[in-house]
């Protein structure tokens, strides 16, 4: 006995439960869910309305639930609406039968609905302002399929008859159709009027916004919006609006801070969801865009969700991972979306592949495909220096100088950034002359606040000649580094390098003193201030020694052949 009581309580119990959770939910609360977009919130709410009181008002917001779906189920639809119409069939109910009218109009068949809407009307026991407003509400549900003209008139028709002027639903379907003849100004009355009704504050701000929006006032659509959450923090579609206020001044990682908010808000479908990729992508949140893209890549068709990926995937170093999924996009894309980006993304993502055993491999078609982002026009990214490194990596000194020249040839005016990287590529390729007057190139720009490249351009020059005995008795090199002391500051001959090159060219000019000039003192002077910026250079000790013990050196001190000259780079 005792288990059957228990049981009979514990039934009870549920029962209660489930009578109370029904009572507690209303209409409203269910459009409450339908206007935020929480299409599974408001589809168990009308659920369970039509299941705990299966009358025609509820039947009738069961097909109105179904019909404002992103994907309108208009055979679902239909079903509420006839069952409807059926509770009473001498006397069906007239909004039920302005729902199933509103079926065939989404359905395409216009003049059949507009028949069926004459036909509610011409009853004159119909002719009340419900039944008017739901047949001008219906010419405004879809994008595609819509009449403001008759929208406005029989919303103004019903506006008349209404006895009791407190639905801000009427003003609200009546800004629609203004809002879809693209007639703001109207559209903004019907909107202050229903906002006077003290309800939906928060849709109706939202609207308000998406009208200001249109009219590109987006200030008064910050002010409308915030509005709108300040009355119902879980009204979703103000969150969404925005998210494109944010995106259209190009601050991204607001946009998808209120993107993410109306994903967490409301029932958001794959578009939305796509959206939330490309600002999550866009701010570098690429945890964030793989997560959500994982939700949505078994539903979504567009192909860019590939594009993303593998963007997302090379940006967090996976860029094995990368390169199906970027080819993926330029497989299935239209050609009109692939943009020169889509192949500099792949050229890099082979290019940073971790395979030794494939390096070669990898690199070459890295560069086949950054050439060809180059060739198309992509200025996102410096494809030349990439491109460069893959050849000075494996030692291709003379490609690496071919893509520089590419880069100062198009350039309307090459940067003095330009031509050391040239002149270094060339300085290391053995290719003296040519580096010499790269280097000259570089210390023409950067006039005279920059030491090393002169320096290297007295190297290359001594380089370019070292087999020519005329030209290393005249010492030509010599007003090249004459240029770089004068231009080496102070507090630079105080660094090690600074040190090293004084040296270098002292003890030139030094040599120089002694086998052209003929003059020792000077020479004497140059060869021992070398020493006090390198005192274990051996090329000026030999010179210095030979003075002292009468020898006299057959050649000039060698500089240094470090790699790019002085292996610094530009400023």
């Amino acid at each position: 006995m005792k288990k059957i009581l228990k049981s009979l309580s514990v039934a009870l119990m549920a029962a209660m439960t489930l009578s109370l959770n029904t009572i507690a939910q209303t209409v409203q609360d269910g459009l409450r869910h339908l206007d935020a977009e929480r299409y599974n919130a408001a589809g168990t709410v009308f659920g369970n309305l039509v299941a705990s009181a299966p009358t025609a008002e509820n039947y009738f917001y069961q097909g109105y639930y179904y019909l404002n779906l992103p994907e309108p189920d208009l055979a679902k639809a239909k079903e509420a609406f006839d069952k409807g119409v059926a509770l009473d069939a001498k006397r069906p109910d007239p909004i039920c039968r302005v729902g199933l009218g509103t079926v065939k109009l989404l359905s395409g068949d216009r003049a059949g609905a507009k028949a069926d809407f004459d036909l509610i009307k011409k009853d004159t026991k119909n002719k009340n302002s419900d039944v008017l407003f739901r047949i001008g509400e219906a010419y405004t549900l879809s994008e595609k399929i819509n009449d403001p003209a008759e929208a406005v008139s029989n919303i103004d028709a019903a506006l008349l008859l209404q006895k009791v002027k407190n639905n801000p639903d009427y003003y609200i379907a009546l800004s629609q159709a203004y809002y879809i003849k693209n007639d703001g100004g109207p559209a903004m009355t019907a909107l202050e009027n229903a906002l006077r009704m003290g309800q939906k504050a928060a849709k109706i701000n939202t609207l308000m916004a998406r009208v200001w929006y249109q009219g590109k006032s987006y200030q008064r659509m910050k002010e409308l919006l915030d509005a709108a959450i300040a009355a119902d923090a879980d009204h979703a579609p103000a969150y969404d609006f925005m998210a494109k206020l944010f995106t259209t001044f190009g601050n991204y990682k607001s946009a998808a801070k209120y993107a993410d908010l109306y994903l967490q808000k409301s029932d958001a479908d794959d578009k939305a969801k796509l959206r939330y990729v490309k600002l999550a992508f866009s701010i570098k949140d690429y945890e964030g865009t793989l997560k959500v893209l994982n939700e949505i890549k078994n539903t979504v068709k567009d192909p860019i969700k590939y594009r993303l990926e593998g963007f997302s995937l090379f940006e967090l170093g996976k860029c094995a991972e990368a390169i199906p999924m970027i080819q993926k996009f330029i497989n299935e894309a239209e050609k009109d979306r692939i943009l020169p980006l889509d192949y500099g993304y792949l050229g890099r993502s082979y290019s940073c592949i971790k395979d030794d055993a494939n390096k070669k491999a990898n690199d070459s078609l890295g560069i086949v495909y950054m050439e060809k982002a180059i060739e198309l026009g992509d200025t996102t990214y410096n494809y030349a220096d990439a491109i460069a490194v893959n050849y000075k990596n494996s030692k291709q000194w003379a490609k690496a100088a071919g893509v520089y020249q590419k880069v100062i040839d198009k350039s309307k005016k090459p940067s003095g950034t330009d031509f050391f990287n040239l002149a270094s590529a060339l300085y290391n390729a053995r290719d003296w002359k040519a580096a010499e007057a790269a280097y000259a190139k570089v210390c023409e720009s950067y006039k005279d606040t920059w030491a090393p490249p002169y320096l290297s351009r007295a190297r290359a020059a001594q380089y370019a000649n070292q087999s020519d005995s005329v030209y290393v008795a005249t010492f030509a090199a010599a007003p090249l580094y004459e240029a770089y002391l004068s231009v080496l500051k102070d507090k630079d001959k105080e660094t090690a390098a600074g040190k090293k090159g004084a040296a270098e060219a002292l003890g030139y000019l030094g040599t120089k003193a002694l086998l052209i000039d003929k003059d020792i003192p000077k020479a004497t002077n140059l060869l021992n201030e070398a020493l006090k910026f390198d005192p274990a250079n051996t090329n000026v000790q030999k010179v210095l020694q030979s003075i002292t013990g009468g020898a006299t050196p057959t050649s000039t001190p060698a500089p240094n052949n470090g790699s790019g000259g002085t292996g610094a780079n530009p400023k």
